[in-house]
Parts: structure tokens; sequence; C-alpha cells
């Protein structure tokens, strides 16, 4: 049996720390940073995911993978936590080197030296892209891009739930792209498609960040307004009528729409609260279209 000297003792258990610290780098996604969010470190895993090697990210900031759609608040509360010396979580999309974005789970750690001062934060991550993507696809409408009617119907269900308890109102407006199947029958299905995905980035642009936008199916599209009167319900939709109008006016065949607007009343099912917005929908569609009106 061999007899190690102290000597070789400490180069052996060096050199095992260095093959697991290699392992945890080479599996283990994490960054870490100063307290100036400068960052210090980075695992080899990160590398790979990022598409950056160390070098280029040393006193770099995080942001430079940043999603610019991202709200602010994701950041003041991740902030806000830290500046507690509190252990944030969240979940965030990020983009590579090469601008293909990702998905992560991060977990973000402040740092104290032996006397107890933050020097810096340690940031853990787990790549979630894959059910992200899966989440999407679920969730979306494969054309538009938008949410898809299954995702609008839980939605609407949930916020009936919550209306009821805390006594809240909100609103929803549904509308129709007047003689759509003309467009279809002059132009063809895809212009047809063309529309539809123009009318979707219309309305999601003109629309606050916390409403709920989808296509019901075919040409007819919903929106669930949160905190929302009958009044502003019917501002918005007059709003967006207007710009519809005049988005498509340059276009081969001119495209308008029509509305439908309501409001949750205490104690209404979710089948009478749609039905006031979509028999304002054939009233408006009555009343010769492109106009609004309310249920």
């Amino acid at each position: 049996m061999k007899n190690f000297n102290s000597a070789e003792l400490v180069h052996k258990k060096f050199n095992e720390l260095q093959r697991l610290q290699n392992i945890i780098s080479q599996s283990v996604l994490y960054t870490t940073s100063d307290k100036d969010a400068k960052i210090t470190s980075v695992s080899k895993a990160f590398e790979i995911l990022s598409g950056y090697k160390e070098e280029e990210l040393i006193g770099k900031c995080h942001s430079i993978f940043r999603d610019p759609n991202t709200p602010d608040s994701f950041y003041k509360n991740m902030w806000e936590t830290l500046e507690k010396n509190e252990k944030f979580e969240g979940e965030l999309k990020n983009f590579s080197k090469n601008k293909e974005a990702f998905w992560i789970k991060i977990v973000i750690d402040p740092m104290f030296d032996d006397n107890g001062e933050k020097i810096g934060y340690a940031s853990y991550r787990e790549n979630i892209t894959n059910t992200k993507k899966l989440e999407y696809i679920s969730t979306h409408d494969t054309l538009t891009n938008i949410y898809n009617r299954e995702f609008f119907d839980k939605s609407l269900e949930s916020k009936i739930k919550t209306a009821q308890r805390y006594n809240q109102e909100f609103g929803l407006i549904l509308l129709d792209i007047d003689y759509f199947k003309k467009i279809n029958d002059t132009f063809g299905h895809n212009k047809g498609d063309e529309v539809l995905v123009k009318f979707s980035e219309i309305l999601k642009s003109n629309i606050r960040e916390d409403d709920i936008l989808a296509r019901w199916g075919g040409e007819e599209f919903v929106i669930l307004l949160p905190h929302t009167s009958l009044k502003n319900a019917f501002l918005l939709a007059e709003k967006l009528r207007k710009i519809i109008e005049k988005k498509f006016d340059s276009t081969e065949q001119k495209i308008t729409a029509s509305f439908g607007v309501a409001t949750y009343k205490q104690n209404e099912t979710k089948k009478y609260f749609f039905e006031k917005a979509d028999n304002a929908l054939f009233k408006a569609k009555d009343n010769g279209r492109n106009c609004v009106v309310k249920g």
C-alpha cells in the first residue's frame, strides 16, 4: 500500500477539487458578478448557451443578453429583492451572441465576505426554452402569434372568478373584420392571411400591456380589458376602429371592422357576459358595419 506525504495529499485533493469544479462548470449555468452587477466569471455551460467566451463577458453587465420586450417591472422587482439581500427567482427571456432567443429560470443569490459585507451576486440558471416553446404553441394562434381561443377562454374564466371575489369591473371587446370573405374571394387566401397578421399587429400595438388579445376564430378577435368601465371600453374600441380604417386605407380592398363591447356585472355567467358583447357586435354589423355598439 502506497503512503502519501502531506504535499502529495494536498496536491491530490487540489486535483480532485479542480476536477469537480470543471464538472460543475461544464454542467451548471452560472455567472458571478460584483456589487455593480459587472460579470466576474461564467461557467463553461453558460458560455455554450450564450455563445460568448468568458473573456468577452468579464466586466460587462447581464443586459448584454437582455430581451428589450422584458417589462421594466421585472427588473424593478429583481433589484428591490436583491437590495434587501434576499434571493430572487424568476423566468427570463435572453438572447445569445448570434441573436437566438433562449428562456431561463434564474436564481440570484447575494454573496458576502467573511465580515458579512456584500461583494456581489451568484446567478444560477435552468434552460427552460423547450418548455416555453411548447407553452407558446399551446396558447398562441399559429398564423397571427397572438393568444388563441383556448387561452382566452381560460383567462376569461379566471377573470370572472377574480371579479366576483373582489367586486371588480372589467371589459370585453368582440370585433370582426368587415366583409372578410370578399377579401379571400377577390385576392386569395394568402392575401387574407396577410390582412389577418397586419390586423393583429395593429390591435396588439394599440392596447395596454395587461390587456389580453386573442383570435377567436376566422376573422373574429376578442380583447379582455382588466379594470375597465363600459365607457373606456367603448372609447378604446372606437380608437381601434379609426386606426384600422386609416391603416388599411391604402390597400386594394378598403378594410374596416365592427365592434361589440360589454363590461362584466356581478353574478353574470360567462355565457351571458360573452353574449352581451356578441349581441352588440351583431347590432354593429346590422347597423352597417364599421361602428361600435355597447352591450
